[in-house]
């Protein structure tokens, strides 16, 4: 009964504070669970350090929402549901975070031009040699229509451009230091499908992003990747200090 209750408040607490804050009394007034269901939730929630509130409002930080997510599927809350509550920039961030807590780098929406043109990248991480090239999407179906593929073969095509012009581009993307790199380009759905693979780039749920990154490199050789020989800094002109005589 708990995590049905737990399921409830944490989802209510995430649609309705997508936009802003929420009084507790409009969060409570929201949810069919009984007031001492409810204050036991909420204490508990309080002392994981996933809510706070101040007389009566409830403001959340991404880090406490992104948690809040985490928290919603531990207690059995459907993916979908979960997704539905999260705006789509704080899909990107916990992706990010995930890379993060994996021993990689990430940057947010890294953009380049090329070819005459602009292209971003929804998340890009990094842990030597690996640079991995993140498209974020939302389908629930896997790679087995159309749209899904030209999504993927649009990014196959994107991470071949940025491979192309990173030796230009390691200072920004924080590679300084490195000889070589390995751009991997990876789809990121919110959706819990399972691994899927087109065009050997694969399609990985956000929730199965810790167990793919932890069995990274033995993948590998089925994966899609272009290989980079990365120049050496150039070395900064040092200035010239002029001394008083």
């Amino acid at each position: 009964m708990m995590a049905e209750t737990l399921r409830a408040v944490i989802l209510g607490l995430l649609t309705l504070t997508r936009e802003g804050r929420v009084g507790v009394g409009e969060l409570r007034s929201s949810l069919r669970i009984t007031d001492e269901s409810f204050s036991t939730a909420m204490g508990l929630l309080r002392g994981e350090g996933l809510v706070s509130d101040d007389g009566g409002v409830i403001a959340l930080s991404i880090h406490q929402r992104l948690g809040l997510a985490v928290r919603a599927v531990d207690v059995g809350a459907g993916f979908e549901a979960v997704s539905r509550s999260l705006g789509w920039l704080e899909f990107e961030e916990m992706a990010a975070h995930v890379f993060e807590e994996n021993g990689f780098r990430a940057l947010r929406r890294f953009r380049f031009s090329a070819e005459g043109r602009r292209w971003e990248l929804d998340v890009l991480a990094s842990r030597a040699p690996y640079v991995v090239c993140c498209e974020c999407k939302r389908w629930s179906k896997g790679m087995g229509n159309s749209t899904a593929r030209g999504i993927i073969e649009a990014h196959l095509e994107k991470a071949g451009v940025f491979a192309g012009r990173l030796p230009e581009l390691a200072e920004r993307a924080g590679l300084l230091g490195w000889r070589r790199a390995v751009v991997v380009p990876v789809a990121l759905t919110l959706s819990a499908t399972p691994l899927d693979i087109y065009r050997r780039v694969p399609s990985v749920s956000v929730l199965a992003l810790p167990s793919f990154l932890a069995e990274f490199d033995g993948q590998m050789e089925r994966l899609a990747s272009f290989r980079v020989e990365l120049p050496p800094p150039k070395p900064r002109p040092r200035q010239t200090v002029l001394k008083r005589r």
